[in-house]
């Protein structure tokens, strides 16, 4: 199959694999709420309820969309939009900390010329969405430089499919 031609916009929503981990996630929490009400507690009801609805809302309003000059990214929060000429250094990396209960969590930041970073959490997006943003970043001379820490290195290998050194 050919590549997409570089003015066509490509839409990436998040994986199979996140909807599924979303929604049974969602499902605990709607039979926490449930639990809750045939208690008679409405705090505990809403207590559950309301995170379960932003995990399936933030869940089906993720979509990084790439056009032929600009990147795009919609989530539960708002819309960033960025040009892909203007962005002066994109880098990989894979942070660990408390929040993350000591897991790597993949992200990608994009610094513009101007403005404040985007930072893109890819946990839930296709590995193809950053090799397709490698390519359109590449005309621009803009290289996405992976941290040096182990975590990001895997990360790379494997979206990339790299051997390994």
């Amino acid at each position: 199959m050919d590549a997409p031609a570089p003015h066509t916009a490509q839409h990436y929503r998040a994986t199979p694999a996140a909807r599924i981990g979303a929604g049974v996630l969602a499902a605990l929490l709607l039979a926490l709420s449930a639990a809750g009400l045939r208690g008679g507690s409405l705090g505990l009801a809403l207590f559950a309820l309301v995170p379960a609805a932003l995990l399936v809302a933030g869940v089906w309003r993720l979509r990084l969309t790439l056009e032929a000059g600009a990147l795009q990214v919609r989530t539960l929060f708002g819309v960033r939009r960025i040009a892909l000429a203007q962005v002066a250094r994109a880098w990989l990396s894979a942070p660990r900390g408390l929040w993350s209960y000591g897991r790597a969590v993949p992200m990608l930041g994009l610094a513009p010329r101007q403005g404040p970073p985007l930072v893109i959490g890819l946990q839930a997006l296709p590995a193809a969405a950053l090799v397709e943003l490698g390519r359109r970043l590449a005309p621009y001379g803009v290289r996405i430089e992976v941290a040096d820490t182990p975590a990001a290195r895997r990360l790379a290998r494997r979206i990339w499919q790299l051997p390994r050194r």
